[in-house]
């Protein structure tokens, strides 16, 4: 009898293990991202997407913000990769804001509505992401803040790759995955059809000429 039931409880274990094989890896956990940079890049590059904005941009962003730091607390009180304030985290849902994924989805769920909000103008963004709507409301442009106009040329000279400029006029529209017909690769964009409409462009990868259909960011990857 000893044997039956050693043996059925084997079983067990063997049929159950081979129900969870065939039902392919677990969902990923929320919160569980490789503590190191290439990791928190990999959560910035596919949240990023999930809100249809360039993930070079967001890399920028947090570039900027905390240096890739999840701890990084500032002297405001701005907490983790995006640098999120106590109430912005409670309004956006974020418990843990020095949880790099609650903090990120947070951070880039904000940014994209301001995008929105501002209609693609990336300097207003992110001097509202910076000083705040009301700042940018009351001064109708970015602040006369030596911290937010610092702030703003940073992100941009980072994301552009030349030196920002007040005058110049940086305005992207939302990245989508689309399938190349020339190649028949998937590839992300913000160009409708495959043609340039002025502003920040995304480059597909490697080429030096042609319709900008692909890539991250103005220089690529």
């Amino acid at each position: 009898m000893a044997y039956w039931r050693v043996l059925s409880g084997w079983l067990a274990i063997v049929a159950s293990a081979t129900v969870a094989a065939a039902s392919g890896p677990a969902a990923p956990v929320a919160g569980a991202v490789a503590s190191s940079r290439a990791g928190y890049r990999e959560l910035v590059d596919r949240v990023s997407l999930e809100h249809g904005l360039d993930p070079k941009l967001v890399d920028a962003v947090v570039r900027v913000e905390s240096g890739y730091n999840p701890r990084a607390v500032s002297r405001k009180g701005a907490v983790g990769l995006m640098q999120l304030m106590p109430a912005t985290a409670s309004r956006l849902g974020v418990d843990d804001p020095f949880d790099p994924e609650q903090n990120v989805r947070g951070g880039v769920q904000e940014f994209a509505r301001l995008v929105d909000v501002y209609r693609g103008n990336l300097q207003l963004a992110l001097a509202a992401y910076n000083a705040g709507e009301g700042a940018v409301s009351e001064h109708r442009g970015i602040p006369p803040y030596a911290e937010t106009r610092d702030y703003v040329a940073k992100i941009l000279a980072l994301y552009t790759g030349r030196p920002y400029r007040l005058s110049d006029s940086y305005r992207v529209a939302r990245v989508r995955l689309v399938t190349d017909p020339a190649s028949g690769r998937t590839v992300i964009t913000n160009q409708p059809d495959g043609h340039p409409t002025g502003g920040i462009s995304l480059r597909r990868a490697g080429a030096t000429t042609g319709p900008l259909t692909g890539g991250f960011g103005a220089s690529g990857n």
